[in-house]
């Protein structure tokens, strides 16, 4: 491993951060509002010193990233972003007052996993909300995948930089220069996060477009509101986040295929196909359970769920959401049928396309784990038959599959370790003999989860590994990550950055192996 490219490389992004931040100062100092902006002036000084200190004693060798040097810089890079962008949080009054609260909340921010901390956001001044919202756009396409492409300094490093950060098994390019790819990429995600801000702007004032806009496109999932969506009561607005939650679940490539190049190939893709099917079959089922069923929520708003309509409405926004792991809530879904919930956690893990700002595992690979079941099925049957792989016409290479389970069974075991440890570490008995809740936490922690400490510890790990936001019980959608003890909120920030990167480009600072020269 060689430490000065890496040093370079995390250098420019973090100049490349103190450039950014000047965007919610230029928001808080145009709403007079004068709070924020002394910790805005001490974070961007401080992420000017030491990026022009890192970069700047070793510039020369930026262009000498590889592989193993690129999944570093990727990893490291998203976790000191997230730290020195929570500064702003920590430093200003009204803010986050505790450090590792608002590293929580900035790296939620980044990843576009939408958890939270706060258990009154309307409180946080506008500065600071502005920068929460920008850390989900900014994010969402990959900071690392902005810097690629503002910044060619970086030569072939930068093929490297893009392989390690954009999610999904493959890597598409649209040009030849992978600068010109990323520009691309970022191209459109600016185009259709305007059109999103300027189909709001009608029923709600500029901010909150423009943040929604930034959470929508992002499928990130934060809010200027303490209610999330349901507290602008509008189908409109519903419908309107609805769709383009779903347009950034798919496959960015398409979109630009389609808008830039006229060539639609949406209905060719099997990824997609597969994709709409499942939200299709999940919005019909959710819906007519909410119809037919009877359950807390209906019983406590039997006027919210009065018609099929009204209960297309909520079913639709709730699949869409939670499917992408965009994470708005419109309703309480914590409170509907189990046969609903149960759905919302099976789209929890799947996800969305490759190549989208969606979390998940991705549909690829479930496709590809389907497909490659059904073959051992037939190849049962004739076992010297020669059964390739097929998705979309084209044959999947082995060492594709390969990757893919792999990346399937990884992910597996870390959830169920996670959810060990996350459990154990939320449980009331536990956690009060060994002090590691104040009297506070541990009374809301066991008044939330009444033994359902296991469904929490279930939810939060679902939620944060998947990048999805709101899980079930103690951290479901009316509920918060506030309560969560200290070690455990180290845990789901780790997960968060595991499902981000998708497990590999944050594991490899951990083996010994990829530091030996």
């Amino acid at each position: 491993m060689r430490f000065r490219p890496i040093f370079a490389v995390l250098g420019l992004l973090i100049l490349t951060l103190s450039g950014v931040l000047l965007i919610p100062l230029g928001v808080a100092w145009g709403l007079d509002s004068t709070h924020e902006l002394p910790a805005f002036y001490t974070t961007i000084g401080i992420c000017l010193v030491i990026g022009m200190v890192l970069w700047g004693a070793n510039r020369n060798r930026q262009k000498e990233i590889r592989v193993r040097e690129a999944f570093a810089v990727v990893g490291l890079g998203w976790a000191t972003l997230s730290f020195f962008g929570s500064f702003p949080f920590w430093l200003a009054p009204g803010g986050i007052p505790d450090l590792l609260d608002a590293y929580f909340e900035t790296m939620s921010g980044f990843t576009t996993t939408g958890a939270t901390i706060l258990t009154d956001i309307e409180a946080l001044p506008p500065g600071l909300l502005f920068w929460r919202s920008l850390t989900q756009w900014f994010g969402g396409m990959g900071i690392v995948l902005l810097t690629v492409a503002v910044l060619p300094l970086l030569g072939s490093g930068g093929v490297q930089m893009m392989r390690a950060e954009v999610p999904g098994p493959t890597t598409e390019k649209l040009a030849p220069r992978v600068a010109q790819t990323a520009m691309m990429l970022w191209g459109l995600y600016l185009f259709l996060t305007v059109i999103v801000a300027g189909l709001l702007l009608p029923v709600m004032d500029w901010f909150d477009a423009v943040t929604l806009s930034f959470s929508t496109l992002a499928t990130g999932g934060f809010s200027t509101k303490n209610a999330s969506i349901a507290h602008f009561d509008s189908a409109y607005v519903d419908a309107v986040i609805t769709v383009f939650v779903l347009i950034a679940g798919v496959n960015f490539v398409l979109h630009y295929r389609a808008l830039f190049q006229g060539r639609p190939l949406y209905f060719r893709n099997s990824e997609l196909r597969f994709f709409v099917g499942l939200i299709v079959l999940s919005i019909i089922f959710v819906t007519l359970m909410l119809h037919l069923g009877t359950y807390p929520d209906r019983i406590e708003n039997a006027d919210k769920y009065g018609t099929l309509g009204q209960c297309f409405r909520y079913a639709s926004f709730q699949v869409a959401s939670i499917g992408t792991g965009a994470g708005f809530v419109t309703a309480d879904f914590d409170h509907w049928p189990n046969a609903c919930r149960v759905v919302l956690i099976v789209l929890m893990v799947v996800g969305g396309c490759a190549g989208s700002t969606a979390g998940g595992i991705k549909i690829f690979r479930v496709l590809t784990l389907v497909k490659y079941g059904l073959r051992e099925i037939a190849l049962l049957i004739r076992p010297h038959a020669v059964l390739p792989i097929k998705i979309g016409g084209e044959a999947i290479e082995r060492e594709v599959i390969a990757r893919v389970i792999g990346f399937l069974a990884l992910w597996m075991l870390l959830f169920l370790v996670s959810v060990l440890l996350l459990s154990f570490v939320l449980d009331p008995a536990w956690a009060e003999d060994a002090g590691s809740l104040s009297a506070s936490s541990a009374q809301m922690v066991s008044g939330a989860l009444e033994d359902d400490h296991l469904l929490t510890a279930l939810g939060a790990t679902l939620a944060t590994i998947g990048n999805v936001g709101p899980g079930i019980a103690g951290v479901g959608p009316l509920e918060n990550f506030s309560a969560i003890p200290a070690i455990g909120k180290v845990l789901l920030i780790f997960l968060m950055l595991l499902g981000r990167l998708e497990i590999y480009a944050v594991l490899v600072i951990f083996i010994p192996m990829a530091w030996k020269r």
